[in-house]
Order: C-alpha cells, then sequence, then structure tokens
C-alpha cells in the first residue's frame, strides 16, 4: 500500500479530496451538520418523553372534536423525525468515504435538515394543541441553529420560511381552516387556556411576539456567526500563508540539497587526491578541510531526508514488518563501535508486528542509538528496550550521556536545534537528527518523549500504533 504523506495534516482527512479543498470555514460548516444530527437525536428523544409523561404521569390528552384522545399523531411525528435524521446521519459519512463533499452540496444538505426541521415541528405543535400549546416556542430551535449553518441571506430566508409556517398553523386554526387538536385533562376538564386558538387577539400577539422573536434571534446569532466566520477566514489565510512557506522552505531544502551534493562530492574527492605527498602540516590543513567537507555531506544529506517527510507529494510504502527484528540489526550494527568508544550497548526487545514504513522506523531506531552513542562518554551504557502494549509498541532508548536540561528538552526536536551541551561533545552535528525522528513519529500517528534517566543521561520513550491508521494526524 502506497500513502500520500499530504494526508499527514491536522486538517487533512484521508482519502476525501474533496474534503481536503474546503477552507476551514466550510470544513467546520460540515462538521457542525454531523453534529446538528447528534442534537437533532436528543431533541426528539426529550419531545418523546415529554410527550410520554403529559399524557401518562399528568393525564394530558389531544383530541379533535368529538373524536377520542390520541398520542399517535404525535408521536407518528417524532418517528419521522428519527426517521429523515438517520437518513442524513448515514449520508454524512457515506459523502465523506465516497469523496463527494463540496461546497455546493453543503449548503443543500443543510437547507434539507432545517427545511425537515421547521415542517416537523410544525406538524408536532398542530398535533398538540397548535398556539394553545406552550411548546410552541420549539419552532425557535432549528433557527437558533440555522444562523451557524448557513449564510447571512439563507438564515433570514429561513427565518421567513419559519414565519410563514407559524402563522398559517395559527391562523389556519384560528379560521377553521386546519381541525384543531384541543387539550384536556383524562378527566375531560379543557385546560384554562381552551378556546384560545379561536380567540384572533391571542391569535395576533402570540404570531406577532413569536414572528419578532424570530427575526430578532436570527438577526443576532447571523451578526456573532458573521464576526466568527471573518475570524475563521482570516485563520485560513494564515494557514495558506504558513503552509506556502513550508512548502517554499521544503523546496529551498530540497533543491539546496541537489545543488551542494555534487560539489561537495567532487571536493572531497580531490582533497583525497591531493592529500598524497604532502608534508605533515598541509596533510593535517587538508584534514581538517575534509572534516568539514563531511560534517557539511552530512547536513546536505540530513536536509535531504527531512525535506523528503516535508514535502506535500511525498509517498510512502506502508509494510508489515518485525519492528524487534529493526531493533537487533540496528543494535548488532552499532555494537563494534560502542565497543570501540567503551560503552556497554544491550537490548532487551519483545516480538513486535507493526505496520508502518520499514524504512523510516529503521532510520529512526539508528538516529536514536547512534545519539545515544555520539554523547554518552567512555565507561558509559546504553540499553534499548521494547515492549508491546496492547495496540501499541513502546520503544525507548537509555543513555548514561551528558543528559538534557529541562528547560532544554522542549526545543530538542526543532530544526537545527542542539543544546549547549551537545556542541562541546560533538561540533560537527547537524540539528536535524532529532527533527528527522519526530517528523517519522508524526507521520506514524505516534507519540515521542523525552524525560531524565534516573541512573543519569536521558531517556527517549517512543509509542507507536500497531495497525496503521489512516484518518488524521496531529502536527
Amino acid at each position: 500500500m502506497c500513502y500520500d504523506l499530504s494526508e499527514m495534516s491536522a486538517y487533512t482527512v484521508q482519502g476525501n479530496p474533496g474534503y481536503d479543498k474546503l477552507t476551514i470555514t466550510n470544513r467546520e460548516l460540515f462538521e457542525r451538520l454531523t453534529w446538528f444530527t447528534h442534537v437533532r437525536w436528543a431533541f426528539g428523544l426529550f419531545c418523546l418523553l415529554v410527550l410520554l409523561a403529559s399524557w401518562y404521569g399528568f393525564g394530558v390528552r389531544f383530541h379533535h372534536i368529538n373524536q377520542p384522545p390520541s398520542l399517535a399523531p404525535a408521536v407518528h411525528v417524532i418517528l419521522v423525525l428519527f426517521l429523515y435524521n438517520a437518513v442524513f446521519t448515514f449520508l454524512n459519512p457515506v459523502l465523506r468515504a465516497r469523496q463527494h463533499i463540496t461546497r455546493r452540496l453543503i449548503v443543500p444538505i443543510a437547507l434539507a435538515q432545517i427545511g425537515c426541521d421547521l415542517a416537523a415541528i410544525s406538524v408536532l405543535i398542530h398535533f398538540t394543541g397548535g398556539v394553545e400549546n406552550p411548546f410552541i416556542i420549539l419552532i425557535l430551535v432549528p433557527l437558533a441553529i440555522v444562523s451557524e449553518l448557513l449564510p447571512q441571506s439563507l438564515a433570514y430566508a429561513t427565518a421567513a420560511a419559519a414565519a410563514v409556517l407559524l402563522n398559517a398553523l395559527a391562523w389556519g386554526e384560528q379560521q377553521r381552516w386546519l381541525a384543531h387538536v384541543h387539550i384536556a385533562l383524562s378527566s375531560g376538564t379543557p385546560l384554562q387556556s381552551a378556546g384560545l386558538f379561536a380567540d384572533w387577539r391571542h391569535v395576533l400577539t402570540l404570531t406577532a411576539a413569536l414572528t419578532v422573536t424570530i427575526f430578532a434571534m436570527v438577526f443576532v446569532t447571523t451578526t456573532i456567526a458573521a464576526r466568527l466566520r471573518w475570524h475563521e477566514d482570516r485563520l485560513q489565510k494564515t494557514y495558506d500563508a504558513l503552509h506556502s512557506a513550508d512548502e517554499s522552505k521544503s523546496f529551498f531544502m530540497r533543491r539546496a540539497e541537489h545543488e551542494m551534493r555534487a560539489p561537495l562530492a567532487a571536493i572531497h574527492s580531490l582533497l583525497s587526491t591531493l592529500s598524497e605527498n604532502l608534508s605533515l602540516e598541509q596533510m593535517e590543513t587538508i584534514s581538517r578541510v575534509q572534516r568539514r567537507t563531511t560534517a557539511l555531506m552530512a547536513l546536505v544529506k540530513d536536509l535531504r531526508r527531512y525535506s523528503q517527510f516535508r514535502t506535500p507529494d511525498r509517498i510512502f510504502e506502508v509494510q508489515q514488518f518485525k519492528l524487534d527484528a529493526i531493533i537487533n540489526n540496528t543494535v548488532n550494527l552499532f555494537r563494534p563501535q560502542a565497543q570501540q568508544q567503551g560503552l556497554t550497548l544491550t537490548a532487551s526487545v519483545q516480538p513486535v508486528q507493526m505496520e508502518g514504513n520499514e524504512e523510516m522506523l529503521r532510520e529512526l531506531v539508528t538516529n536514536l542509538v547512534s545519539n545515544a552513542l555520539q554523547y554518552t562518554p567512555a565507561g558509559g551504557k546504553i540499553e534499548v528496550t521494547l515492549r508491546q502494549d496492547g495496540e501499541t509498541a513502546d520503544l525507548a532508548v537509555a543513555d548514561t550521556g551528558i543528559g538534557i536540561s529541562p528547560e532544554k528538552r522542549e526545543r530538542i526536536f526543532e530544526e537545527f536545534y542542539r543544546t549547549p551541551q551537545a556542541k562541546t561533545v560533538f561540533q560537527d552535528g547537524t540539528g536535524l537528527g532529532l527533527a528527522i525522528v519526530s517528523r517519522i513519529v508524526q507521520i506514524h500517528h505516534g507519540d515521542i518523549d523525552v524525560r531524565e534517566n534516573p541512573a543519569g543521561g536521558t531517556v527517549f520513550s517512543v509509542r507507536l500504533p500497531l495497525k496503521h491508521q489512516a484518518e488524521k494526524v496531529k502536527l
């Protein structure tokens, strides 16, 4: 399997190019649609519980003239609400999975949901007493959310539609165009508000008050939402600028590596040729130049690797492999060097099978072990451990080296950063090794931590999921 590194973004949903092209504002809009369906489940359940409590607990009855009381019509409306909400709940992940998310589709879906809600609430109000039902204010619920989901013009259009539905319901019952559902107690006693539906003054007062409230609420909420969208647009522009700067930096790294690699290799080769038949002093000078050239070539190499991991269109292959085999091979590779430096290098690993990029994980282990060797004085000890903890692999590289002060630990994964202690021990480091390690961990959706070794020195701990996760990565 091959995966695009452009998927590794805090704002990128894997395998959804249509979603990826949306702005932050529109992505947030789509996420709010999903949240809206969750709210609707709770709203429908609340209405159902209130109806059942009123009917069975307080003896409230709903009936037409000369007809027996019935709770069924109101319950049927709520069941219809649950039905269409199930459709919308199913639709969101389907659109995401099939890559059909576009700006032109998000707004119609939002309008469809709000339209269904207004219709369902209007019918529910009608079957539970119309203007005599104090819960008529439920018509405001979808309008409180509409301002978050739609542009200002559509929000006002929806408010107008809600006002039309409300007035049509109230005046339709008042004029007897709609059969009014009366509210009474189980004993047959009408509630005090009975007959208000026919009083034109009550209907006029109620509809006028609710109509003004509808537009006032939409005005306030759309004003606040417009301000939030303005800030989201600024955030989008800032994100785009940072993304562009990161692209430029990665391009510069790749171009610099390409332009410097060949000349440096040629210089190094020429220096090796010139070192023949020279005096001791001249050879020492050339030797120093060679060391500097070698350090510069190492920097170019690290720049190339780091820029590869930062390239948005970079593809890497995901395989199944044994992480314990990588660690054992790496430790065996470095053990002769450790012995030459007078160090003890040990490994305690459990068998761990995982998914990821084998080459990257090998580089991660190599960088951590070589760092430990580089900054541990003679007589020290380096221990590499690997354990499986549920669905994660826990890798730790502990050394008894120079250590890292607490105030410097937060910066060691920055590009080109090296602690003063590290510069004292080894002057030619590039400062990119741990940045590469951190990036590899991010790509594999893991975590890396550095802490003080109780025995002196430093412990680097890496937690990696055993299964490749294709949803999100946190940068």
